[in-house]
């Protein structure tokens, strides 16, 4: 099968080539009161759990992310160093993946950690630097396509 048109001319084929190279991660969550607890995966492949602020409508350094799919670009925070942005966030910015066990550890950022716990009576995370530095290993510093997926 021939590759051009009956003019012997290639077909236009209109696609974002960059974005096609992109891994493509899966943020599944769940929100309480108090928490939105998450599981980061690479296709089927756990990579890690994840703890953000709960649902608050998207109000900036309270609430968690909403569900949509975003670019995610390393950037070099003055806090926490070389890190991960969520980029394209509606009424938001500075939304990054970030080291944290406790939403108190966040103001509307994500944090991997590598199973959910509770302390003094609150979920969060635990074991988070594992988590992030499996995180920053598996990405390589690459930008990548997050989706984020919320259940009830």
């Amino acid at each position: 099968m021939p590759l051009t048109t009956k003019n012997g001319k290639l077909p236009v084929i209109v696609t974002d080539l960059e974005q096609l190279k992109m891994k493509k991660l899966t943020l599944k969550t769940f929100s309480t009161d108090d928490v939105t607890i998450g599981k980061l995966y690479n296709g089927n492949n756990l990579i890690c759990h994840t703890v953000e602020r709960p649902w608050l409508d998207n109000v900036a350094n309270e609430s968690c992310i909403p569900e949509g799919e975003y670019t995610v670009k390393m950037t070099n925070s003055p806090r926490f160093g070389p890190t991960y942005e969520v980029k394209n966030v509606p009424g938001r910015t500075h939304i990054l993946f970030h080291k944290g066990n406790t939403v108190k550890d966040s103001l509307g950022c994500i944090l991997p950690v590598s199973n959910i716990a509770v302390f003094n009576g609150r979920i969060g995370g635990a074991s988070s630097k594992f988590a992030y530095d499996r995180l920053m290993n598996l990405l390589h510093a690459e930008t990548f396509i997050l989706k984020i997926e919320r259940t009830l």
